[in-house]
């Protein structure tokens, strides 16, 4: 009977290691497969040259796949987030709409007034207002 008592956690134990085990490995196996420096560093150097072009929406592509080959890699994350910003920048130049929508681009034209009229206008003579506070109550 004793033996029966002990068996049992033991054997708990055991299958819960073997249910668990397998994929923590194989989530540390797929993070080491998941990085690739050698093409992260390749796609930052793309990357770079298209952004001294001034192809930023080019960059941003280049990388972002250096980032999803190095998720870890700084550089990358750097050169990234500053394409994107330039990338919106260059389309934002494109198509002024993305900033301001729905407004006229056509500038004002003004209408010139006739010179005949050179006095200062008269001032008019001001109404007295039709209704009059009476009593405030001091809201």
């Amino acid at each position: 009977m004793k033996k029966m008592f002990l068996s049992t956690p033991l054997t708990g134990l055991l299958l819960t290691l073997f249910l668990l085990l397998p994929p923590a490995i194989s989530a540390q196996e797929s993070s080491q497969k998941g990085t690739d420096k050698a093409f992260c560093a390749k796609m930052i150097r793309h990357g770079q040259e298209a952004y001294q072009r001034g192809k930023y929406l080019d960059a941003k592509e280049y990388f972002r796949k250096a980032v999803q080959a190095d998720p870890s890699s700084v550089a990358a994350w750097a050169y990234y987030d500053q394409a994107v910003i330039f990338a919106l920048a260059e389309k934002v130049e494109k198509d002024a709409n993305l900033v301001m929508p729905d407004t006229s681009t056509r500038s004002e034209q003004t209408v010139a007034a006739p010179a005949t009229n050179t006095s200062p206008p008269t001032p008019k003579p001001k109404k007295k207002p039709a209704f009059v506070i009476v009593e405030d109550e001091g809201c």
